[in-house]
């Protein structure tokens, strides 16, 4: 077993059985590992929101998160989210991803994206970026893709990630923004954006003696806080900070310098020379003469100002995303599976079931749902995990409602099934609405087929959308062979074509109503003129943009 990940359970195995909290000194007894290895593990599980942490004075206290895993809700989204790990390898995909492949997920994970389903996205511009979020930068990306004769537009957001163990990774989020590239053709150009998230810099070492001044300031001060270390020396660490940061400082040091302590951990905020302040972690152990005397303390400083504001963002994210989940409208539990009870419920099932969280916690689906939602929430765990895919179902309550239900398995670092997510959503209205839908479009289609006259729908690009029997009849096709195809070089003659195609394309373009009934002749299939007197109306979207014209058409007697 990794050592990292080792390391890391035990942790997460001693939090668990002190539920209240434990400090970086309890965590390094109850373990046997040092402090500063300790922190250091806490860092990678406070980002990977495993853990968190509340200060009580001067200690730090650590609790393991009571908040569902962010990985857990990647299913939520439309959006494709892919992570790769530093060979690039595909270790997630969410169901958005499987859907747009076509595959199963055991299909797509652990494959390279050049050697997945997904192979059409091994660009040489996806490659690049991936290598520069693999390097610490965050980007975005507009990429066109071309899918069989579709062409579609993306967003791809290229996130630097931190695995568990430490190892570095990357997050992939591709937004399909094909409708509103379509709306929008004058935008053609891709939108970059870069960010350092993290920086990998050498500590700073300081020597401060008795009367707490540097004695000793290494050469990475002048990254660090753009100080040559001549410029420091003889001074103390408050001359480098704002006042309000400098007195909890000064009184800090004296209870230091009067009892010293070995390894001890504090935080310091210091002006860099252009003002902005500068977050360090501070180690400090006692250092001592020749003959044993006190004669101050050695600081260990890492720049910790990028972390601490990507910690911030994290939680920010986190709380988001919590926020999210909880105003959604359909219905969303989680259930422990060791336990078999609800740890988490939102407020959509609070309102469904009548119930508040607090009350539906540590409870049995037996103990909180109609019949038919526990049978469903409660069995059938093993054949999830099998089936490796969200298990789906629709139920009818004893109330007449329909409900679209989902269970979906979610596993611990250690591949062990921790939690279940149920997902519920009130399908009732629109499974009536779906039903008259239906009939209205039976019936829209009959009108169509009896009119007498033809009927076509021809898109804003000239392809035929729509064409009714009596249409297909006078063009000698059978039903369905122009759907598809383009009307001009189908359907008008070969000395009309250019001209009526021009007309069409300024129509569509300045949204100008045609006249109202114009002749005009159409091509047969076995190539004979026949006229046709047309009237043409523009169809509309909610902004106005033309997306059709209807065109109905009787033949001129000659």
């Amino acid at each position: 077993m990794d050592p990292t990940t080792d390391a890391l359970s035990l942790l997460l195995r001693a939090l668990k059985e002190h539920p209240r909290g434990m400090s970086v000194s309890d965590l390094a007894a109850a373990v046997g590992i040092n402090r500063n290895t300790v922190s250091r593990y806490l860092d990678v599980l406070l980002v990977s929101g495993q853990v968190e942490m509340e200060t009580y004075g001067k200690a730090k206290v650590f609790y393991l998160s009571q908040r569902v895993p962010i990985a857990a809700m990647l299913n939520f989204s439309s959006d494709l989210v892919l992570v790769l790990d530093r060979d690039r390898r595909i270790v997630q995909a969410n169901d958005a991803v499987c859907s747009f492949a076509g595959r199963e997920r055991d299909d797509i994970i652990g494959n390279s994206i050049e050697a997945s389903p997904l192979a059409a996205f091994d660009h040489p511009l996806i490659r690049s970026r991936i290598t520069d979020a693999l390097n610490g930068r965050e980007v975005t990306e507009e990429l066109r893709f071309l899918r069989q004769d579709e062409e579609l537009f993306f967003r791809i957001k290229f996130l630097p990630t931190v695995f568990n163990d430490g190892a570095p990774g990357v997050t992939i989020i591709l937004e399909e923004i094909t409708e509103g590239r379509r709306a929008e053709e004058a935008l053609r150009e891709s939108e970059l954006l870069f960010r350092s998230l993290v920086e990998n810099i050498s500590d700073l070492i300081l020597n401060v003696d008795e009367a707490c001044t540097f004695t000793y300031v290494s050469p990475k001060s002048r990254e660090i806080l753009g100080y040559a270390p001549e410029e420091m020396l003889r001074k103390t660490p408050c001359d480098f900070m704002a006042p309000e940061k400098a007195e909890p400082v000064r009184e800090q040091f004296s209870a230091l310098l009067a009892e010293p302590r070995p390894r001890v951990l504090f935080e310091w905020t210091m002006l860099h020379r252009d003002g902005s302040p500068v977050v360090l972690e501070v180690s400090g152990t006692p250092v001592y003469d020749v003959i044993g005397d006190f004669t101050g303390y050695r600081m260990v400083c890492r720049d910790v100002t990028e972390r601490t504001r990507a910690a911030k963002r994290v939680a920010q994210w986190k709380s988001f995303l919590y926020s999210v989940v909880n105003n959604i409208p359909s219905m969303v539990f989680v259930r422990e599976v060791e336990e078999n009870t609800f740890v988490f419920s939102n407020k959509a099932a609070e309102t469904f079931l009548g119930m508040t969280q607090e009350e539906m916690a540590g409870k049995r689906a037996a103990e909180i749902f109609p019949p038919e939602m526990a049978t469903f929430f409660a069995d059938g765990d093993r054949e999830l995990v099998e089936r490796a895919a969200a298990l789906e179902k629709e139920i009818r309550t004893e109330g007449g409602r329909t409900l679209s239900m989902k269970k979906i398995p979610i596993f611990s670092s250690r591949g062990m099934l921790k939690y279940m997510l149920g997902i519920a959503e009130d399908v009732t209205d629109r499974a009536a609405a779906e039903i008259l839908l239906i009939a209205e479009r039976d019936r829209a289609q009959g009108y169509l087929e009896a009119a007498g006259v033809m009927i076509a729908v021809i898109g804003a690009d000239g392809t035929i959308d729509l064409v009714n029997r009596k249409a297909s009849e006078t063009l000698g096709y059978a039903e369905g062979d122009l759907a598809g195809k383009n009307w001009f070089a189908t359907v008008v003659p070969e000395r009309l074509r250019d001209r009526l195609a021009q007309n069409f394309n300024r129509l569509v373009a300045c949204g100008v109503e045609p006249p109202p009934f114009e002749e005009s002749p159409v091509v047969t299939r076995d190539g004979r003129e026949r006229p046709i007197l047309w009237h043409n109306a523009l169809l509309r979207d909610a902004d106005g943009n033309v997306v059709a014209m209807v065109s109905s058409g009787e033949e001129v007697a000659e």
